[in-house]
């Protein structure tokens, strides 16, 4: 009686399998794109249907590495862009607190608003914006409204970075 033939295997194709799934279920994205090489290597032996199945699998976990570092890529630019201009933003923010109140103190001393922002009682580094410049201080024409302005980290006025806050007095 012959025997019975063994079912060919493509061992290739089952380790490219199991390296694509083991990397797609735990996480582990890295090791995807040597289950997909080991599996894209396999799929030119027979039988295919496991190395097939390893190289889908491993080519999903490995555009997950793409997007990931894609990801990860364009937020690093996004903070390096915003880095200067972001971290300044809360000195600024900060500074021109400290100079609407002491604004608004001498205003109620003396019911106008003063005509240089170092007649307040601030100091330097409040009136002085994060980028070493002194804030521009405006003072509308009706006496009511002014203005507080950085020309931001480039340090040239009317670019995209510039900084303005226009406030209203309060009533004495």
């Amino acid at each position: 009686m012959p025997q019975p033939r063994p079912a060919a295997s493509n061992g290739l194709g089952v380790a490219g399998f199991v390296v694509s799934l083991v990397g797609l279920v735990t996480c582990l994205w890295i090791i995807c794109p040597i289950g997909l090489i080991l599996s894209f290597i396999a799929m030119f032996r027979r039988p295919r249907g496991m190395a097939i199945a390893g190289f889908i699998i491993g080519l999903l976990g490995s555009l997950w590495i793409i997007l990931i570092v894609a990801f990860l890529a364009f937020m690093g630019i996004g903070f390096a862009a915003m880095g200067s201009l972001g971290m300044g933003l809360i000195e600024v923010t900060s500074d021109t607190m400290k100079i609407n109140k002491g604004i608004e103190a001498h205003y109620r001393a003396s019911s106008a608003l003063p005509s240089t922002l170092t007649l307040l009682a601030l100091d330097t580094d409040t009136l002085t914006d994060p980028w070493g410049e002194p804030y521009r201080y405006e003072i509308d024409p009706d006496g009511r409204r002014y203005t507080i302005s950085t020309a931001g980290p480039d340090g040239v006025w009317d670019t995209d970075d510039d900084v303005s806050l226009d406030q209203d007095v309060l009533a004495p």
